[in-house]
């Protein structure tokens, strides 16, 4: 099984798994657990034997039918790719909202996340006579799907669903009268 994540709630998902399958591997993106996860955590994830922590890596494809059966995994350090069996794969990337790189007038919950639908139409940056479409931000034609949006699931199959959604709300808006 594979883990891709460095943070704490990846470290304890990581711990959790390995009571179960014979191997767990931790992808992770930086260099090491350091950055992220509490000492305690790390600690404990050298010290279990079928954990592998494995930097510098990311899932550049993924195979199989109706489950995962292999991964292609690129060495960021050093470009090299490695395809690798595996049956499972778990992916802990945070929780954390990173917006702040976002204009100010696309309005946020009290943690980051970008509000939609109703919860954008009753903040005082939704100008418009009509009700935003479910996905909408506060700012008429820019959507939010997955993670980042306020009251998501924070599911992979979520956020692939709302990102269909967005397409059709997409058309949507473009076909009103501007």
């Amino acid at each position: 099984m594979s883990s891709v994540g460095a943070g704490n709630s990846a470290g304890q998902a990581a711990l959790f798994f390995s009571r179960h399958a014979r191997t767990v591997t931790m992808l992770l993106r930086g260099p090491s657990l350091a950055a992220r996860m509490s000492s305690y955590l790390i600690e404990q994830i050298e010290a279990t034997a079928a954990i592998e922590v494995q930097p510098n890596s990311q899932i550049t494809a993924l195979a199989g039918d109706t489950s995962s059966h292999s991964l292609e995994i690129l060495d960021s350090s050093s470009g090299t790719s490695q395809l690798r069996p595996c049956p499972a794969v778990f992916v802990m990337i945070g929780a954390d909202a990173v917006t702040g790189w976002l204009p100010g007038h696309i309005a946020r919950d009290g943690h980051g996340f970008i509000l939609t639908g109703p919860d954008a139409a009753e903040t005082p940056a939704w100008e418009q006579p009509r009700r935003p479409f479910a996905l909408e931000s506060s700012v008429p034609g820019i959507f939010a799907i997955g993670d980042v949006r306020s009251g998501s699931v924070k599911r992979v199959a979520a956020g692939v669903g709302e990102g269909g959604m967005s397409i059709a709300f997409t058309h949507q808006y473009l076909a009103l009268s501007h």
